[in-house]
């Protein structure tokens, strides 16, 4: 299986978006952006976002009067086989969305989104239905299976979301419910589990046939580092084993392994920061940021030392303090990192036009399959994304 939009069609337009990206902050010269244009031509409609979401409103408003019109005809024909019905029009959905709009070059036009959402709905609730909502195994499945497939087939990030959900949910369903010992290592699970999928998303991602899917595999990595960090949090993990599993806790006691947890908590937001700023990674880099922040407030939710308002000017002070010092330290590139915006620099306008040059006025001859790289970086995905 592979993706329902033309390859080509995509790599082009991500390539017209960073260049006009680069026309618009006068990195390059319009008439260069005119070149390119000409060059990488793709005839998908993707219109902004305004459009995307005024389309998107009214095509749900649309499918769903039609979907409306078929549940009263077919509203005396059994539960059984609506249920099996909206199975049908779900997948009937899936090829609609194929045929009538995609093969007219619509690509996340808010129409094909629509569609989309429309068509696992459908899908997913006719499975519930037939299965009365009992079979929560089954359903879980039903959704990673259908949320990977639109992801994978329509390159959609919301679904690729939906989809590592859906298998988290099943590893946490079937930990809980094989009890005993199960139950009490499913952080551990969910740590290991989560970390063996981030490495091979590395992986894949370093792969170029797969680079269409670049902005998908991104999100795949970011949900998965939130993942691993939530499974070692202390917080999640003391309330959802207060919560969910029935630990009493009296005064004074804590959860099994709260040591291990409490230096989770502590490290893992460090070692993002660690790893990203020596990878150059900014998935991490911003990750372990929000992380950090999260790891304070877990502290402060079970250890109040002072006033609140005391804290906040502590905690002001410090982030003032660290930025000034990160500044600097900064002033100087260091492992690929420095404060100044280098691209705005007169040598860096130089290299980059003459990077657009030499592919669109000069000799040389783009072969638009392959890779189109600058500065390190490459084009990849339905528009631009960090690794350009």
């Amino acid at each position: 299986m592979s993706s329902a939009y033309n390859i080509q069609w995509v790599y082009n337009l991500a390539v017209i978006k960073e260049a006009k990206r680069w026309s618009k902050h006068h990195f390059i010269a319009t008439e260069q952006f005119a070149k390119i244009s000409l060059e990488y031509i793709t005839p998908l409609y993707h219109p902004n976002l305004i459009i995307r979401i005024l389309l998107f409103i009214a095509t749900l408003f649309a499918i769903s009067g039609m979907s409306g019109i078929l549940g009263a005809m077919f509203f005396q024909a059994g539960e059984t086989f609506i249920y099996f019905g909206c199975i049908v029009y779900g997948i009937g959905s899936f090829v609609a969305l194929e045929k009538m709009f995609i093969a007219k070059s619509h690509f996340k036009s808010g129409v094909t989104e629509a569609v989309m959402y429309h068509a696992c709905a459908f899908t997913i609730g006719g499975v519930c239905g037939l299965t009365d909502f009992n079979s929560v195994q089954l359903i879980m499945f039903t959704c990673l299976v259908v949320f990977s497939f639109a992801a994978f087939r329509y390159l959609d990030l919301i679904t690729t979301v939906a989809a590592i959900g859906s298998l988290a949910g099943i590893i946490f369903y079937n930990c809980f419910e094989a009890g005993g010992i199960f139950k009490q290592v499913i952080p551990f699970v969910f740590i290991f589990s989560f970390s063996a999928i981030y490495f091979l998303v590395r992986r894949l991602k370093s792969k170029s046939n797969l680079k269409i899917w670049s902005d998908n595999l991104l999100v795949l990595e970011i949900i998965c580092l939130l993942l691993i960090y939530a499974s070692g949090n202390y917080l999640v993990v003391r309330e959802l084993s207060v919560n969910l599993m029935s630990l009493n806790l009296e005064e004074g006691e804590d959860i099994p392994f709260a040591f291990l947890f409490y230096l989770l908590t502590v490290v893992m937001p460090i070692s993002y920061l660690y790893f990203g700023i020596k990878n150059r990674d900014m998935a991490l880099l911003r990750v372990s940021l929000i992380l950090l922040a999260f790891t304070v407030f877990t502290f402060k939710y079970y250890y109040s030392l002072v006033h609140t308002e005391i804290t906040l000017m502590l905690a002001g002070a410090i982030l003032i303090s660290s930025a000034i010092l990160l500044m600097r330290y900064l002033k100087t590139m260091r492992n690929g990192f420095t404060r100044e915006n280098i691209l705005s620099s007169k040598w860096a306008n130089m290299n980059l036009e003459a990077f657009v040059i030499s592919q669109t006025i000069g000799g040389n001859q783009t072969d638009a399959t392959k890779t189109t790289t600058g500065g390190g970086g490459s084009f990849g995905g339905g528009g631009s994304s960090d690794s350009f």
